[in-house]
């Protein structure tokens, strides 16, 4: 572990200033989060997570995958183009989406015992998926051009305003309003930065611009909303569609406990995946494009991942449990047994994760698609199944840890397999 870490390379360095972002950003949530769950009740938390997994699977697909492509071109000016094309792509999918929910509000929510809570709930979604979508273009953008720290910063932003405000209208006692709304600012400040940082340092590439050349960008890269779409829909649904199926057949309150423990899951490995997936993207795809062999560079990105995530899984699997209830109050020891049982799961699905680009770099996307809807089928299979013919919620959260640890370890296999024969 010391020779890997002393291993002074771009890739390690990248790596630590984004995680550098990522640690503070984390350092402020938990520091905050005590009082959070003391503010809001679990059928809150519950609700918040649906609704936020709703927007959260359109905000990655509202660009049809388009920004994944920024960081690949050559030419300055394709990549310019292509940013414009996915914020494009977003905004008229993001006002499709306002005009279903007026639709919805006005004829058809009569039609559904839906709380009227959820009326004013859904008027949320147009925006924030607007400004996912927007903050993904700005962060392949940034990744492009390696400017690591503005990403780092990113993190620090997007948690301040997403921590504080959620306090503050906790204290108000607005009930699942403050999570949403709070969630609402981390996503605009963040952005009002991007937008800043690019008007600032990126007016030459800006005024690169040119639309008579955006209809051959969309024909060369059309297997990103032809195939990769697709399977971040699927890879979406085996994500959320447990939030889903949980708030079919169970309450809102053990939907508010699976949300404690998957964001306190998911906390520090998804955010620090991220910063060693983005750049794990950018060297691989330069990398690929020079025809040199990945297999080195995808290795070296699952020992950095596996001794990231590793004290996490020691730490809820030995005392994740009263940890929680210390922290978070006695309501929520259930989170803790939770996060206990579905660690494993989540500790090779984060090391999955920093790899997951490798199949859109060698373009294998079409057989990856078909990984992805075999994970999405063994998860919903596995909630509704075990809804059905077993008792306790622990029973099935146990056999969908083991069975979704089986299948992150295959894709990882799947992966190192096509990458040693890429080249």
């Amino acid at each position: 572990m010391i020779k890997l870490l002393r291993n002074r390379s771009d890739f390690i360095k990248n790596s630590a200033t984004l995680i550098s972002g990522t640690a503070i950003a984390q350092a402020i949530s938990l520091v905050v989060s005590p009082v959070i769950t003391r503010l809001y009740t679990p059928a809150a938390f519950g609700t918040f997570t649906f609704l936020i997994s709703v927007i959260g699977g359109f905000g990655w697909i509202a660009t049809l995958r388009f920004e994944m492509a920024i960081v690949l071109p050559k030419k300055e000016k394709d990549a310019v183009n292509l940013a414009f094309i996915s914020i494009g792509t977003a905004l008229m999918i993001c006002l499709c989406l306002a005009f279903s929910v007026v639709i919805f509000n006005t004829w058809f929510l009569r039609l559904f015992t839906m709380d009227p809570l959820y009326k004013y709930l859904l008027c949320f979604i147009p925006v924030m998926v607007f400004m996912i979508a927007t903050g993904n273009v700005f962060q392949n953008w940034f990744n492009r051009h390696k400017e690591y720290k503005t990403l780092a910063l990113s993190k620090v932003l997007s948690s301040v305003g997403n921590n504080f405000g959620t306090l503050y209208l906790g204290f108000i006692g607005i009930g699942v309003f403050g999570l949403l709304i709070g969630n609402l600012a981390g996503l605009l400040l963040v952005n009002m930065f991007f937008i800043v940082v690019v008007c600032k340092q990126h007016k030459s590439q800006i005024s690169q611009y040119d639309r008579s050349g955006q209809h051959s960008l969309v024909r060369q890269y059309k297997d990103l909303p032809l195939a990769n779409t697709p399977q971040m829909l699927v890879e979406l649904v085996q994500l959320y569609g447990i939030i889903f199926l949980l708030q079919m057949f169970y309450s809102s309150e053990i939907l508010g406990w699976y949300s404690l423990s998957l964001r306190l899951l998911q906390a520090p490995m998804w955010l620090v995946g991220t910063s060693i997936a983005q750049v794990f993207y950018k060297d691989a795809s330069e990398k690929f494009q020079k025809n040199e062999n990945l297999y080195g560079l995808v290795l070296k990105t699952l020992k950095i991942s596996t001794m990231v995530a590793l004290p996490v899984l020691l730490v809820m699997i030995t005392i994740g449990p009263w940890v929680i209830s210390l922290i978070f109050g006695k309501a929520w020891f259930e989170s803790g047994q939770i996060a206990r049982i579905l660690a494993p799961w989540f500790f090779f699905d984060f090391i999955r994760y920093t790899i997951s680009q490798t199949p859109l770099i060698i373009r294998k996307t079409r057989q990856m698609f078909w990984l992805s809807l075999t994970g999405a089928a063994c998860m919903l299979i596995t909630i509704t199944g075990g809804a059905l013919f077993f008792h306790t919620i622990m029973t099935v959260f146990l056999l969908l840890s083991a069975l979704m640890s089986c299948y992150s370890i295959g894709v990882i296999w799947w992966i190192l397999v096509k990458v040693k024969l890429s080249r």
